[in-house]
């Protein structure tokens, strides 16, 4: 009978109760050894080492609060131990609270490494903790510490990789990720977040491949379904892309983004009625959500629908862009006579230059308007009616009594279809500003040309032209073109005339359009630029445009001296640069 292991873990009555609590503990018999710690505890009353087994033992058993509650008596009794504060903190974070994890695992670790005694275990909880505060940097050091020690846990170089997602450190992650599929191959979420960081980096091909697995092996995984389609979509494939969100919803009807993108699929595909009913089904599910309800706006501004359009087009402020004065009240529509409002410039320069239009709007009857805005927009903005005054985004302001972003005022001023201010030009070349251009022959029409915008803006694979299709307006006669593109490059075999050294900023492209016949430009900043001067600009515009221009009209509401050439079909290009071809004759 000497042999039973039951026999070797029940305790004697002579035996002391510390030495059979750690034996029954050894044996993986905490329930058993409770009591017994307790009563090593009333004999020795004040000893952390005693409180630190019995919270280990509670916390085996399921009794997490009382665990903690025994560990920190531990820590209160000897503060210098490491370790105590170690076992803490994993308790911690096995209860959820972060913040006291990393507290108590910040204080320990390093003294852990030390003394040599930094194991995986409390690596990966610190690790853990400061993943949970979104404390990525820390979170990639304490989990590849780690992995120095516990090398084959993949759940770690996972977190890894999504901790370093989350820093923008895209080909880091994609490493990461590569790591835990070179041994899991089939590893379902590392394959997702793959293609995933594929997709951000613009590599649809390679997304599409890899989320095309992880779909294979989690056939009904909603998420992946929705990223799937994401990429579908990038790549224009939008019945595909429609399809596999709408079996992402049959797996999962209250997945709020997998509504919001079929919306967004819709959208592309001008269904402007079915993307309201998705992205409206999409905010039910979450109605705090801003990105939600930013997808709603871009639809119903897109449909024309602006009273709505413009309330859901606010919640882009709480997004966490806003850098207000929180001492300052937001302007309401009160009367500014005598009063300074401030605008603050959001998102891109063609936002800016299109809704520049209400700072001298505002700048009437004694009223005077500070706009903060881009450096590139300075000189250019200097230019507006009335008493605005111009600062760069680190330059000192004066006092002001309101403030805005600029972008907010057509909800302020409940802009309508019918109402938008667009009579007349409202920006002009500055004073001083030159941008000569070599004399050319008589009846030669002089056309400036953008065909590409900003390569990092999210539409830009829509909204850009490759130049290669603006082949058949150089072959035209009796037309010199002339490149506005700040980044041309002069080894493309185009006939265009190379100004990007001499455009500093939109003053000095300004300069050189008020020099033009035309300006033909993609929705790009220049675009706007034309139109707020005033000049004659034709527009080419996707098969599913930018909200602002609209759907089914040749013209814009916006700027009355733009013509809008758009696509028939998605990508189609060489149709639009056919008519405008036409056009020129």
């Amino acid at each position: 009978m000497a042999d039973d292991p039951e026999q070797t873990t029940t305790p004697t009555d002579k035996e002391d109760p510390l030495r059979a609590a750690l034996r029954l503990h050894q044996a993986e018999q905490p329930a058993d050894a409770i009591p017994l710690y307790e009563q090593a505890i009333a004999n020795h009353p004040g000893t952390a080492q005693l409180h630190c087994l019995l919270g280990v033992a509670l916390k085996q058993t399921g009794d997490l609060t009382a665990g903690i509650q025994q560990l920190e008596k531990a820590v209160a009794l000897d503060s210098t131990r490491p370790d105590l504060n170690a076992e803490l903190g994993i308790a911690y974070m096995q209860a959820g609270a972060a913040e006291k994890a990393a507290a108590a695992l910040g204080d320990a670790v390093p003294k852990l490494a030390v003394l040599g005694q930094d194991d995986a275990l409390v690596l990966i909880a610190y690790g853990d903790a400061c993943f949970a505060l979104n404390r990525w940097t820390e979170a990639v050091t304490h989990y590849r510490a780690a992995l120095a020690k516990a090398p084959d846990n993949l759940d770690v170089q996972l977190n890894v990789g999504v901790a370093l997602h989350h820093l923008d450190r895209k080909s880091e992650a994609i490493e990461a990720y590569e790591a835990v599929l070179a041994t899991k191959p089939d590893h379902a979420a590392a394959l997702t977040n793959l293609g995933v960081a594929y997709q951000e980096m613009k590599r649809f091909d390679a997304s599409l491949g890899v989320l095309q697995r992880a779909a294979e092996l989690s056939p009904r995984d909603a998420l992946i379904l929705t990223d799937l389609g994401t990429t579908l979509e990038r790549l224009g494939r939008l019945e595909e892309a429609i399809q596999h969100y709408t079996q992402a919803l049959s797996e999962d009807p209250t997945y709020a983004k997998a509504w919001s993108n079929l919306g967004n699929a819709y959208q592309a595909s001008l269904d402007l009625t079915a993307a309201w009913e998705a992205h409206q089904r999409a905010v039910k599910l979450e109605p705090d959500n801003p990105d939600l309800h930013w997808n709603l706006a871009m639809t119903l501004l897109l449909a024309g629908e602006f009273e709505q359009g413009w309330a859901e087009y606010e919640w882009r402020r709480k997004k966490g862009n806003d850098a207000f004065d929180p001492a300052v009240p937001e302007w309401q529509g009160e009367a500014l006579t005598r009063k300074t409002i401030l605008l603050s410039v959001e998102q891109g320069a063609g936002d800016a230059i299109q809704f520049a239009r209400y700072a001298a709007l505002l700048a009437v009857d004694s009223a005077r308007v500070l706009v903060r805005a881009h450096t590139s927009l300075q000189r250019l903005f200097g230019t507006l009616d009335g008493n605005v005054k111009i600062f760069g985004p680190a330059d000192p302001l004066p006092d002001y009594d309101f403030q805005l972003p600029l972008l907010s005022l057509p909800f302020i001023r409940q802009e309508r279809l019918d109402s938008i201010p667009s009579s007349k030009a409202y920006l002009s070349i500055p004073d001083g500003i030159e941008v000569p251009l070599p004399a050319v022959g008589n009846g030669v029409r002089r056309v400036g040309l953008v065909w590409a915008g900003n390569p990092g803006h999210a539409n830009d694979h829509n909204r850009s032209c490759p130049l290669d299709a603006l082949a058949p307006l150089f072959d035209l006669e009796g037309v010199e073109w002339v490149s506005l593109q700040k980044d041309y490059k002069p080894q493309l075999s185009a006939p265009l005339l190379d100004l990007s050294g001499q455009l500093n900023d939109f003053a000095d492209t300004a300069a050189v359009m008020c020099q033009l016949d035309l300006v033909i430009s993609v929705d790009t900043a220049a675009a706007h630029l034309a139109g707020a001067l005033g000049l004659p600009v034709w527009i080419l515009l996707p098969f599913a445009p930018d909200w602002r221009w609209l759907t089914d009209r040749t013209d814009s509401p916006w700027y009355p001296s733009a013509r809008l050439y758009r696509q028939t079909s998605p990508g189609d290009w060489h149709s639009v640069i056919a008519t405008i071809a036409d056009d020129l004759k």
